[in-house]
């Protein structure tokens, strides 16, 4: 089959759903704590009648767009509770099917609770890149990634990151912000883990469901970042990758900048729940129950035919598709209107400003005017780059 043209909607990364069900229970999750109750009648771990049919799909979508990579990112619930036999015949199949021209690349993020020397050891060998979430320090963490029986999960985690980083997986570490917590604390912590990068997430929230701590015309996150960014731009090397901040620096200074939470780009993320539904982005769960459902599964549809579900175009290019507000923005080249799901009203659908939109604008502006004193003014001259406003 020829290829498409470069410009046709495609994906580079599936959002490989193998475990339905977690072994924690962290009061901010999107998935089983926003409201959104259709995992439960999803099956608890991916079928391997399923994991081939969707290794067929990407096989078949490799091929028509000519695909040097494509990224299975292994995600749930936690998928460690797929056990390992699972993990082990996934790759091998899409090693024999996926076409030779096409590598194959695999991720997982993991809340590390689970992790021992055989998964380390069964995770290097198959090549898989591990992301582990913490939140912080024991006590800050244990606020909310907290276990079923409302028990902290800190000491679990912090043993399987010591675990991952022995046997050479060298993890990256994801971190949900509390505004509460010091930030300067918060990013002690992750320099003592010695991740191979990090990255601070804002908690999932949209217009009906405002962000935890922030009063209206306040930007709590936006504060608690620079704080970070200060102290991490300082370094004359800094010690750890944060890729917010990196991506942050690179749009402002015109560089690409691959990120469904931010940029113009286009989004080549597909969701794969465990019975094979291909779906947006799983965090538009927070939208309201159902909303990332489709009639599409691997097991009869093609990963291209979820581009004409408008949910799935409009997250393709949300980027893009900004509201009236946002067109008139001055950073819009680099926010782009932020994450689809921070956009969310039910009385406007994704027709409205990120949640997050003074945060943005006084982290972008924060971060662009550091560039600016930077450089000297020839360039930021040429690159047409001035201070703004903080908000």
């Amino acid at each position: 089959m020829p290829s498409l043209v470069d410009d046709a909607p495609r994906c580079h990364v599936a959002v490989t759903k193998v475990a339905s069900r977690c072994n924690l229970n962290c009061t901010y999750c999107y998935v089983y704590n926003a409201g959104d109750e259709t995992y439960a009648a999803q099956p608890r771990v991916m079928a391997r009648a399923t994991v081939d049919a969707l290794i067929e799909r990407a096989a078949e979508h490799c091929a028509r767009h000519d695909l040097e990579w494509f990224e299975f990112v292994f995600h749930g619930g936690e998928p460690l509770l797929a056990g390992p036999e699972f993990f082990t015949y996934f790759a091998e199949r899409a090693a024999a099917r996926l076409p030779p021209s096409t590598a194959p690349r695999f991720s997982m993020q993991t809340n590390g609770t689970l992790l021992t020397a055989p998964w380390c050891e069964l995770l290097r060998a198959l090549d898989v890149r591990l992301g582990i979430s913490v939140d912080g320090p024991q006590a800050i963490n244990d606020r909310q990634r907290v276990d079923h029986r409302g028990k902290g999960s800190y000491e679990r985690i912090r043993r399987g990151w010591e675990l991952a980083q022995a046997h050479g997986l060298d993890p990256g570490l994801l971190a949900v912000i509390d505004v509460q917590a010091d930030p300067l604390e918060v990013f002690a912590h992750v320099l003592e883990l010695k991740p191979r990068k990090a990255d601070f997430l804002l908690p999932q929230a949209n217009h009906d469901k405002p962000p935890p701590h922030a009063a209206p015309g306040t930007t709590p996150y936006a504060d608690w970042l620079l704080q970070v960014f200060a102290v991490w731009i300082d370094d004359a090397t800094p010690p750890v990758r944060i890729r917010l901040f990196e991506r942050i620096v690179h749009a402002v200074l015109g560089l690409a900048n691959a990120s469904d939470a931010m940029g113009p780009g286009r989004n080549e993320v597909l969701v794969v729940e465990t019975d094979g539904g291909i779906e947006p982005v799983d965090v538009l769960k927070i939208c309201g129950h159902g909303i990332t459902k489709t009639p599409l599964n691997v097991a009869r549809d093609e990963l291209d035919d979820a581009f004409a579900i408008p949910l799935l175009q409009l997250y393709h290019f949300s980027g893009r598709r900004l509201c009236a507000t946002c067109n008139a923005c001055p950073i819009r080249e680099i926010c782009a209107g932020g994450y689809l799901p921070h956009r969310f009203s039910k009385a406007n659908a994704f027709d409205n400003p990120s949640v997050y939109c003074a945060d943005l604008l006084k982290l972008i502006a924060g971060i662009q005017n550091w560039v600016v004193a930077q450089l000297p003014a020839e360039l930021t001259a040429r690159l047409g780059l001035v201070p703004l406003a903080p908000a």
